[in-house]
């Protein structure tokens, strides 16, 4: 495994050099007043240092070891390099969301359809073959909901990125113990690159903006597909790797729907964002992030040595506690003044 070592400190080193050239020489930022908490003009794009040297890293170290060059893995850096053009297309001239969400859609299918899916799905002990059709439809789902997920947190110094980065650290270590060393060392490859890139997008000097996060999100959810299709464990372990995003992003829709918000206009009620109002430092709440991704990794890793239902039950209770969290701040940031009840 020398070769993909080496291939993973060349892709740090690049991502690094890229990201810094970046700052100087790509698009910017602009304050919105909604949803983005700068508030200054800020280099943006950053994804491009992922991106751009993650994607020939992969295809290298895939054509130097037998088998690992796949067609689900051929669609899935196909799909994830649209994306990223897509969103960098994104952050220069600012598309319409409807049509953004509708090529998220159809790429996930187009890439679901090549082999970046499961074949089936568990409740508790109960395991039920999905077909081809229901396959495609669901894991398609599962890519377009982790992306916007990943995209939708990424308002705040290092917090996207960064819990990216544990989760593929800890994809990274699960699938090497699993044995799928192609997905480890993948998924090592890719923690490489966002660290060159968090080198400066933990620090506030250059977002990873719609060409990171829908790249990462899209291609990091890709990657868990597959391991868990080819090894044979539950669904379930994909969202609780995710657990970080998908918790906030559901419980926020859920809160904002009970309160009468749009649900389709730009606001600052995730908890990130509240935690932000409220005076928690960035990297505060990045590194909160990353801990609540280091619970998942470790609740899914563990679930592997138990019966198929535990890592549903795994899932349930993380959720389930983090549903508690997120109540009782919401709570308090109402108190305080720092959440508004009432439409929007």
């Amino acid at each position: 495994m020398f070769p993909v070592l080496a291939l993973a400190i060349a892709t740090l080193i690049a991502a690094t050099v890229i990201a810094g050239v970046w700052i100087r020489i790509g698009p910017h930022d602009a304050p919105d007043g909604d949803r983005k908490n700068q508030e200054k003009s800020m280099p943006t794009s950053g994804g491009i240092a992922v991106a751009a040297t993650v994607i020939p890293a992969t295809i290298i170290a895939s054509l130097l070891f037998e088998g690992w060059l796949t067609p689900a893995l051929i669609a899935l850096i196909f799909g994830s390099a649209l994306l990223f053009i897509m969103g960098l297309w994104d952050d220069i001239v600012d598309l319409p969301a409807l049509p953004k969400l509708a090529a998220q859609v159809g790429l996930a299918l187009v890439v679901a359809f090549f082999g970046v899916r499961v074949g089936q799905f568990d409740l508790g002990r109960y395991v039920f073959e999905t077909g081809l059709i229901i396959g495609i439809f669901g894991s398609a789902a599962w890519l377009v909901v982790v992306t916007n997920a990943v995209n939708f947190m990424d308002g705040s110094d290092g917090l996207s990125m960064g819990s990216s980065a544990t989760i593929a650290a800890g994809l990274c270590g699960l699938s090497a113990i699993s044995g799928a060393w192609d997905i480890a060392a993948f998924s090592g490859i890719l923690l490489a690159g966002l660290i060159g890139l968090l080198v400066f997008n933990a620090r506030g000097k250059l977002f990873a903006g719609d060409a990171g996060s829908l790249f990462v999100g899209f291609y990091l959810a890709g990657l868990t597909l597959i391991w868990i299709s080819r090894m044979g464990l539950s669904v379930w372990i994909a969202p609780t790797l995710f657990i970080a995003f998908l918790s906030d992003v559901l419980l926020t829709l859920i809160w904002r729907y009970q309160h009468g918000r749009n649900l389709l206009q730009p606001h600052r009620e995730h908890i990130y964002q509240i935690s932000i109002a409220a005076g928690v430092k960035q990297y505060v709440v990045a590194a909160i992030y990353s801990w609540i991704c280091i619970h998942g990794i470790l609740i899914a890793g563990v679930s592997m040595v138990f019966p198929i239902g535990g890592a549903l039950i795994g899932f349930a209770l993380l959720l389930l506690v983090l549903y508690i969290m997120n109540r009782r701040i919401r709570a308090s940031a109402i108190r305080h003044g720092h959440l508004v009840i009432g439409p929007q």
